[in-house]
């Protein structure tokens, strides 16, 4: 199985090559009320794919693909949630492309995923309100995951992020 895809063209980034880190089954924190994808089955086992795998298929993409503008980070689900994702943005910089990480912004307050993030050239986090109770009510996040920590982890990372930011609002 590919755990690549594309290549897509985006309007705002090009012509993108799709990593997708969970490709088997959703794993997300969230449940939002307007996701395609069906409920995570989040906290069941599931195979997690090693990051030099991940790297593999990459290159082999790029030799079909050569000419593509980014490669974009991305899950059935939250990609933040990979555990090996600073691991695998080492090994995708030397291929000098630019790097780009879809994300929910669930995880952003946390230092470790800051520090993998600072690597990236453009990180896309997703903010679909700022209010506590529309948020439990559209993106139906996992017990303990609060607005208010998502963010002041936007702010604080947008303090120490050089690249590209993007915040993407539901209206």
């Amino acid at each position: 199985m590919s755990l690549t895809f594309g290549p897509v063209p985006s309007r705002r980034f090009g012509v993108s090559l799709g990593i997708d880190l969970s490709p088997n089954s959703k794993q997300c924190n969230f449940d939002c009320l307007y996701c395609e994808l069906k409920p995570s089955s989040f906290g069941q086992k599931t195979k997690i794919t090693n990051p030099q795998i991940i790297f593999k298929d990459v290159q082999k993409a790029l030799k079909n693909h050569p000419n593509i503008d980014v490669l974009t980070i991305t899950a059935n689900g939250e990609p933040t949630l990979y555990p090996f994702l600073d691991e695998l943005i080492d090994l995708l910089k030397p291929l000098n492309k630019k790097l780009l990480i879809l994300s929910n912004s669930s995880t952003i307050f946390k230092p470790t995923i800051q520090n993998a993030l600072k690597k990236l050239d453009i990180v896309k986090l997703s903010l679909d309100t700022a209010n506590p109770k529309t948020f439990k009510k559209i993106d139906r996040p996992l017990k303990g995951i609060e607005i208010d920590k998502i963010i002041e982890g936007i702010k604080k990372f947008s303090k120490i992020y050089k690249g590209e930011l993007i915040v993407e609002i539901l209206v």
